[in-house]
């Protein structure tokens, strides 16, 4: 799951987000990635999960956050959430 930001929530254009996730398995997460708009933002190997994102500079812009963890196995599990710049 996304804990932060939160689905919905406005951030500010041109600062720096983290975007942190809560990843579990029952055996070991073995990566965790994060997306903003399809595109691969940061690649995280071991807890706490998270990811400094800059805001670009247009306004009233939605984004799209998805973050994707994997297990030892490869399975994985996905989270999605929105966002718009201000």
């Amino acid at each position: 799951s996304i804990t932060s930001p939160s689905d919905g929530s406005i951030v500010l254009r041109n600062t720096q987000v983290t975007i942190q996730a809560n990843a579990q398995d029952n055996v070991k997460v073995a990566k965790v990635e994060f997306y903003v708009n399809n595109s691969l933002k940061c690649l995280v190997i071991s807890s706490p999960y998270s990811c400094s994102w800059k805001v670009p500079g247009k306004r009233g812009a939605t984004y799209t956050i998805t973050v994707k963890a994997y297990d030892t196995s490869s399975n994985q599990s996905s989270a999605t959430i929105k966002v718009t710049s201000q």
